[in-house]
């Protein structure tokens, strides 16, 4: 069990493959864990020591007791690095996980080796959506809004096609802090990330799913318009997590970047 206190909460992450110099951390998606990534990790561990957390409020790690932003989860991340003695990374975000690798790389630029955003923007959503996620929450839980959830997950097709795997990215779903779901929702709803976003200078590559309805390709195609270094590509197929539903395309799309 690895666990991290950084001063300000107890985040548990998993470390790979730590003989290999060269690191990759992934940063997982509003409310999944670590274990988002266990597709792709065989694609990474033959040749990059692998990283991947808990944010706070998910999986394992602490549930916030104040409101937090993403630069407080951007600094979280920095500073388990830093205690990993890790100087240099490539960094996977998806989702708020991407919204974490944007606001990291702005903060701490020599950290970052290559920058990867999936299915990500600088700004997602709007105070009124989320602010109803919100109300939804504290009146019926994430139990009572999950098929809503999974639904902004995957595509139609891929839920029918895989029930049973679908059944366990909802358990995991439901056993996220309903606390830590909601302060993660505040921080999204609170970001704006235009003007630090348009200063990353690291080589990046944009990845989204064709089929994305939580942050559309063209949503995700501005974001990436706004790095002067970025790459773009679409995953055909693939809805909020290509990672989940297309994990050997989207790995290739990151080793061939990266390698």
């Amino acid at each position: 069990m690895n666990f991290f206190d950084n001063g300000k909460t107890v985040i548990y992450y998993e470390d790979y493959s730590s003989h290999h110099d060269e690191v990759i951390c992934f940063s997982n998606s509003l409310g999944t864990d670590n274990r988002l990534w266990n597709k792709i990790l065989c694609h990474f561990t033959d040749y990059f020591r692998v990283i991947t957390y808990d944010k706070r409020g998910h999986g394992l790690s602490n549930k916030p007791i104040s409101k937090i932003s993403i630069e407080d989860l951007a600094l979280d991340i920095s500073d388990l690095l830093e205690h990993l003695k890790i100087k240099k990374v490539n960094f996977v975000g998806i989702s708020i996980g991407g919204m974490i690798a944007q606001k990291l790389a702005s903060i701490k630029p020599n950290l970052i080796n290559k920058l990867i955003l999936c299915d990500t923007a600088v700004k997602i959503g709007n105070y009124d959506t989320w602010n109803e996620r919100i109300e939804l929450l504290k009146k019926k839980g994430i139990i009572g809004i999950s098929d809503f959830i999974i639904e902004r997950w995957f595509s139609k097709s891929f839920i029918l096609s895989n029930l049973n795997e679908i059944q366990i990215y909802k358990n995991m779903l439901n056993t996220t802090s309903i606390q830590g779901y909601i302060e993660c929702c505040e921080a999204i709803k609170e970001a704006d990330l235009s003007m630090s976003t348009k200063l990353i200078k690291n080589p990046t590559l944009v990845l989204v799913g064709s089929n994305d309805v939580s942050t559309l390709p063209e949503q995700v195609l501005s974001t990436a318009n706004l790095i002067k270094n970025s790459k773009f590509h679409v995953i055909k197929n693939s809805g909020h997590l290509p990672c989940v539903d297309n994990p050997d395309e989207f790995a290739k799309l990151i080793k061939n970047f990266l390698l």
